[in-house]
């Protein structure tokens, strides 16, 4: 795909640079140059770097400077996959996608200054991630891939109580008027890194923010699932029998895919 595709969402979540991921872009990709497949867990590469692979116990396997070997599990194929300077490669729910908190313009991030994120803000973003991303550098081996996971109870602001205090007035108004023009945003009002007064907003189907103002659609920043009738769901609401049935049915598969 030759142009980056805005994907998923635009948060209206933070005023604070740098604060929170605010845009999903999908990305480039090629294949990766495959030595050889491996077929026991001591066994090391001559030649490339030890991978994983699908129905393999490793792969022997190099991608070009500059991107990150993922495997995504939507097509069960493996890709070398490269995000627009100032982004984060990461999966969720095994697709990859690249977050960040500015918008991409010509390959890069850019701030509203014209500069480009730091290593701080790019850190900031990642510890953000809900439980359900991982996170890669496209300088280090699958080793360093982390996963985050926060069961920290987030906040519901949706609907929205505003704070009772004459200097917060003008941004409770903003607020107010934010609800009365969008059905799609849950807006309130907080008190930024200064101490001053700010109106925000979470959209109605992430109602939910953390301590630095991400939006999430589960209490604990959790993916939705699929409850047995079909309804979406938090992950943690899935009944106990039915999250014994999914580890059952993945236990199954992966014994057949070790059979064949």
């Amino acid at each position: 795909m030759k142009k980056l595709l805005p994907l998923l969402f635009c948060l209206i979540c933070s005023g604070q640079a740098g604060a929170a991921y605010r845009y999903s872009y999908i990305p480039k990709s090629v294949s990766p140059t495959i030595y050889n497949f491996l077929y026991g867990k001591r066994e090391k590469c001559s030649a490339g770097e030890k991978k994983e692979y699908p129905g393999q116990i490793g792969v022997c396997a190099t991608c070009p400077e500059g991107t990150v070997y993922l495997i995504d599990e939507t097509l069960n194929k493996p890709a070398c996959f490269k995000c627009p300077a100032g982004t984060l490669p990461v999966k969720r729910n095994g697709y990859p996608m690249c977050l960040g908190a500015y918008p991409v313009v010509n390959g890069k991030a850019v701030k509203p200054n014209g500069g480009t994120p730091s290593g701080e803000e790019m850190e900031r973003i990642a510890l953000q991630l809900s439980a359900d991303y991982k996170i890669s550098s496209p300088s280090s081996s699958n080793k360093t891939e982390k996963t985050f996971k926060h069961k920290e109870k987030l906040v519901n602001v949706c609907p929205s109580l505003y704070p009772n205090d004459e200097t917060a007035q003008k941004q409770i108004d903003i607020c107010r008027r934010l609800v009365s023009q969008n059905d799609f945003l849950c807006p309130y009002v907080e008190k930024n890194a200064d101490g001053k007064w700010i109106c925000r907003a979470c959209p109605k189907n992430a109602p939910y923010k953390n301590k630095q103002g991400g939006c999430f659609n589960c209490p604990y920043g959790e993916e939705m699932v699929s409850s047995d009738d079909g309804e979406p769901v938090c992950a943690s609401e899935v009944p106990p029998e039915q999250k014994q049935d999914t580890v059952r049915k993945k236990h199954l598969k992966k014994k057949k895919s070790a059979a064949r």
